[in-house]
């Protein structure tokens, strides 16, 4: 019997262990993409907080840096995502 117990105690020990490998894997998985989202998002109301902190800057002035930073006239939509899930917009 107690080769028979210290058997099954080694099998939940090992089933154990698999299960946070994998519960760990999970987290730094989230924490990734959790960080490329953060590198992915847009934040435009730095380029005009910028360009408005310049000396004598008028608003048309302050869209226009805003057009050039970004490299042409076609604005990026924001990526919009809740607790790490993308919102699709209506």
């Amino acid at each position: 019997m107690r080769l028979v117990d210290n058997l099954r105690k080694a099998e939940k020990k090992g089933a154990m262990t698999i299960r946070r490998g994998v519960e760990r894997a999970r987290e730094e998985w989230a924490d990734v993409e959790r960080r490329l989202r953060q590198r992915m998002r847009i934040y435009p109301q730095k380029s005009k907080a910028i360009a408005a902190a310049a000396p004598g800057a008028t608003d048309l002035e302050v869209d226009e840096a805003a057009v050039t930073e970004s490299g042409s006239d076609n604005t990026r939509t924001p990526i919009i995502s809740v607790h790490g899930h993308d919102v699709q917009e209506p």
